[in-house]
């Protein structure tokens, strides 16, 4: 059975040109190394909301200090994929079993200050756990679903109860290959 998930992704308009010519970097993240989408399957306006303010929240920040066209912008794409490929980390089953995990690594990722050594670590964390699921299962997993914590511009006109109930997190899709993502799917909102 074949997947096709919608989803949204913010960037800056110079990268944006570059994603549409040659398709996304997979990099590291907090929850491993992969493409970064707000999944837009549900609520398709919120996840462009979500794009947009982690595009601003980064613009902020200088992320895009090292290009010429630095105005934000929101990607829309189609993943494409077989269910086999799939992990829904939101599920019960997964959620409980990726916890576990990630409490092994509590005490040394307390000892980490730096924002950027704990990305990484968490990075490690992340592609060993696939790669113990992946060795179980035999089947490569190639986009995974978690909720991810929501960019600061983005809670600021939210109230105080959405935040608490959502717990400022939202689902996110990563990406791992992005073979699973055609060029032609890539479009600007």
């Amino acid at each position: 059975m074949t997947l096709d998930l919608l989803a949204t992704h913010g960037t800056c308009n110079s990268y944006a040109n570059l994603i549409c010519k040659e398709n996304f970097k997979i990099c590291d993240g907090r929850h491993g190394a992969g493409v970064y989408f707000w999944h837009a399957s549900a609520n398709f306006d919120d996840a462009i909301d979500l794009a947009k303010s982690y595009a601003e929240f980064n613009l902020g920040n200088g992320a895009y200090d090292d290009v010429d066209e630095k105005d934000p912008c929101v990607l829309a794409c189609n993943i494409l994929l077989n269910k086999v490929n799939f992990l829904d980390l939101e599920s019960i089953h997964y959620l409980s079993i990726l916890r576990a995990y990630l409490l092994r690594f509590d005490a040394k990722l307390k000892a980490i200050k730096d924002f950027r050594e704990i990305k990484a670590e968490l990075t490690k964390i992340y592609n060993g756990f696939f790669q113990e699921l992946e060795e179980l299962s035999n089947e490569r997993i190639l986009v995974y679903h978690v909720k991810a914590a929501v960019p600061q511009d983005y809670k600021k006109p939210k109230s105080q109860g959405l935040q608490w109930a959502t717990q400022f997190a939202s689902s996110c899709l990563v990406v791992r290959e992005n073979s699973v993502i055609p060029l032609t799917s890539i479009r600007r909102i």
